[in-house]
């Protein structure tokens, strides 16, 4: 929230319409109406956008402020969408997102290097001519400085002067000044978030579970990390997030990084500089590690990697080369071809001091695949193997694929090894006995609930397959014969309510007719029209407390909440007097991507960010049969989307029928979910009973 103070004035007029304008504020668009009829002050407008009226973004604010309105200062977001907006179809996603990028981190140097007047001629319509001067004068300083932390940007920078219209860059330059300087890594997680979700998620991804585990693995590492003048190493650093997140905690360390994407080194370059300016600590290397080490002299304390998947190596790359210790054939030498993945993990264990960590994530085809036993053979016997991570589906943006997280250490006498298995589904407390950098980060990423045991390595090298595999090595939950003969008693009861219910003779699928027929279309109103009118009020959640990393409290709706229920939330009692909270009956549902919608029948919580609540009001709606149209199929696949692929609730469609017609389908829907938990505890007891079948089952 904004307590409105003025603002400088910029060259880019922001402009927004009245349903932007009732956003910033959390109020209806008819309650903005009021507004603009009651107050004389209230500002002219200044054109139109998408049809409606449109005012100067700073004159509305400047309004709000005076008449001690509350709102959201949405003048980032709104900048980043009008760029993005601007460059479509003009130039390609990832290029567009680094140009933006690059455009920040220019107008930060001159900020830093005392360039501001050569930045305002820039600002002013600078020609071709212009842009290269100014490049060159931000070479001139870091060169006499002694430091590169601009110089794959500027070079990406001098490429775009070439190849891409002035015309565009002007315009993008207008738009990145708009912003203000204490907003810029703000505008960069905007921009990425908008333009790279979903497409080489790598180059700059804020959101994936596996990046934001092995960040908090680092940090804890990090933390206990005995050397006085650390150095963190990654030879795969994409958009540099868990190196960002490692530098923002950690300012002793100084980050050596490389990466054979171009892109990636510009991101990178400028999310350090944009966030320490010329106090980064960051070398970035443009290479192509299976040809060459970015870092020959290196030995670093910590190193986090996610190397690329399924990449090739052919058979005679780099055989003198002293990184190569392990083989990653299986007999007779070299293979004719090596994935790629496996000179990433050498390459880690190459660069480690004798006391620090490395994460490396890999496929699961690394830690139990026959191709790579001779690889695990000899790392396990070497002793730098300390742990293996296994983690479910979906960790990534752009894979489905599960994913294994090793943690080397050269630790000598090591003789077991920790096999921590998160991906399987578990209700065991975790047993104590991890190392805290591992204990802590997992804790918080699985609840608590994941399962570990030490293997020997004598064990280990034991086995026919060198299986590194958690689940291979630690026994499955429920296969002991007393836990399967509990769990058969907890199923077969709640199979027998399920069917007592479905015998009943008031469930609504007993008397279903023959077919549909005679149904007419229904006429319906969209959300926006049902503000609009003043039949429904939408309000968006804005608890700041549940950002993107912290922790979300018990009493907060949160997408995930609303995926698997709302059963467990508490009712909110410390409020900020700004936060929005629910009211009994409300209906709430995510924003984005796929809408998952419910009922607060208590009410009396907050929302995160990424939650909305519609509260209908007269008696002319259940809420039940609300929430079913929200998540219904033409709200899912017809809604439009914006580019980013979010859904404009505004836009969502509700149909007008009778009462008696909402609540036959609220009945029919829940007779489908008893149906739907019946199915359930069906197929948990025939795994349970195939389970008795092989391991026994007794009472205890």
């Amino acid at each position: 929230m904004s307590n409105g103070k003025h603002r400088q004035s910029v060259q880019r007029n922001l402009i927004v319409n009245t349903t932007e304008i009732a956003k910033m504020a959390n109020v209806s668009v008819s309650t903005v109406s009021n507004w603009k009829r009651r107050s004389d002050t209230f500002p002219e407008p200044v054109g139109t956008k998408d049809g409606k009226p449109a005012f100067d973004y700073d004159q509305v604010a400047e309004w709000l402020q005076a008449n001690n309105k509350e709102f959201d200062d949405n003048r980032t977001r709104n900048l980043v969408w009008e760029y993005a907006n601007l460059v479509r179809g003009k130039v390609e996603t990832t290029e567009g997102m680094a140009l933006f990028i690059t455009l920040l981190h220019l107008r930060k140097a001159a900020n830093e290097y005392g360039l501001e007047t050569q930045w305002q001629t820039l600002i002013d319509g600078g020609d071709r001519g212009s842009w290269l001067s100014y490049l060159d004068a931000v070479d001139a300083v870091e060169h006499e400085a002694g430091h590169a932390l601009s110089n794959h940007v500027v070079t990406y920078a001098r490429g775009l002067v070439e190849s891409v219209s002035v015309e565009i860059i002007r315009d993008v330059v207008a738009l990145v000044n708009a912003i203000n300087l204490s907003k810029i890594m703000t505008a960069v997680d905007m921009v990425i978030d908008a333009m790279g979700n979903g497409r080489q998620a790598y180059l700059g991804d804020n959101g994936s579970p596996l990046y934001r585990l092995m960040a908090e693995m680092a940090n804890a590492w990090a933390k206990i990390c005995p050397n006085p003048d650390p150095t963190f190493y990654d030879p795969a650093c994409g958009g540099a997030f868990v190196a960002m997140q490692v530098a923002l905690h950690n300012p002793q360390y100084r980050f050596a990084l490389a990466d054979i994407n171009s892109f990636a080194a510009v991101i990178a370059q400028a999310r350090f500089f944009l966030q320490f300016g010329k106090n980064a600590t960051e070398t970035i290397v443009l290479n192509d590690l299976i040809h060459n080490d970015p870092f020959p002299d290196l030995k670093c304390n910590l190193s986090v990697v996610a190397p690329p998947m399924g990449l090739s190596a052919s058979s005679d790359t780099g055989v003198t080369d002293p990184r190569w210790a392990y083989d990653a054939s299986n007999g007779g030498g070299r293979r004719p071809a090596f994935p790629s993945e496996t000179a990433f993990l050498q390459d880690c264990v190459f660069h480690l001091d004798g006391v620090g960590r490395a994460f490396v994530a890999l496929r699961p085809s690394f830690t139990t695949g026959r191709s790579f036993a001779n690889l695990r053979r000899r790392m396990v016997a070497d002793g730098v193997v300390e742990a293996i991570v296994s983690l479910p589906r979906r960790q990534l943006r752009d894979t489905s694929i599960p994913i294994d997280i090793w943690v080397l250490s050269k630790v000598e006498g090591r003789n077991h090894v920790h096999l921590i298995d998160c991906a399987s589904a578990t209700e065991e407390v975790v047993q104590q006995g991890l190392p805290v950098y591992l204990a802590e980060p997992l804790n918080g990423y699985a609840d608590g609930k994941y399962r570990w045991m030490d293997v020997e390595c004598a064990d280990i090298l034991a086995d026919e397959n060198i299986s590194l595999a958690p689940d291979k090595w630690i026994k499955p939950e429920g296969m002991n014969p007393k836990n399967i003969c509990l769990e058969s008693t907890e199923e077969i009861s709640e199979i027998r309510q399920g069917l007592d219910q479905v015998d009943d003779e008031s469930n609504p699928l007993r008397d279903l007719p023959n077919s549909l027929t005679n149904m007419k279309e229904s006429r319906v109103f969209t959300l926006r029209e049902l503000v609009d009118s003043n039949e429904a009020e939408l309000i968006r959640g804005n608890t700041q407390s549940v950002g993107r990393d912290a922790v979300y409290q018990e009493d907060v709706i949160t997408p995930q909440i609303l995926s698997e229920g709302m059963a467990s939330l508490t009712k909110s009692r410390d409020v900020g007097k700004r936060e929005h909270i629910t009211e009994p009956g409300d209906i709430v549902f995510r924003k984005l991507g796929s809408t998952h919608a419910a009922v607060d029948v208590e009410g009396g919580h907050r929302m995160s960010h990424t939650v909305l609540a519609l509260r209908m009001k007269g008696d002319d709606w259940i809420p039940e049969f609300v929430a079913i149209c929200l998540q219904a199929v033409w709200n899912q696949k017809d809604t439009p989307r914006n580019i980013a692929g979010q859904i404009d609730p505004l836009d969502m469609e509700l149909p007008v029928v009778s009462l008696e017609m909402q609540r036959k389908l609220v009945e029919i829907q829940h007779a489908a979910e008893e149906l739907k938990h019946l199915s359930a505890a069906a197929t948990d007891y025939a795994n349970t009973f195939c389970n008795a079948i092989r391991f026994g089952a007794e009472e205890d």
